[in-house]
């Protein structure tokens, strides 16, 4: 499976923009697109998976640094 493949970091940003920013990314990943968001926000990690999930798209969310910063993995559904 090769797909495109961009990893933002979006720990500056504002989470409204944040929340924007991960609801764009899945659906790049319905288009077949994969991306990596960096955040320090745990309430965009947290809404990111449910909002994967009602897309069928993959979503893996891995704390960083005892938990004050995380990935989330927003991937196409294989």
């Amino acid at each position: 499976m090769a797909a495109d493949f961009q990893e933002i970091d979006l720990t500056n940003e504002p989470v409204k923009n944040q929340l924007e920013f991960v609801d764009n990314a899945i659906k790049l990943a319905v288009d077949g697109s994969s991306t990596l968001i960096l955040t320090k926000a745990r309430i965009v990690a947290t809404y990111a998976l449910p909002n994967a999930l009602t897309k069928q798209v993959k979503c893996r969310v891995i704390p960083k640094d005892d938990a004050s910063s995380f990935e989330i993995h927003i991937m196409p559904k294989a």
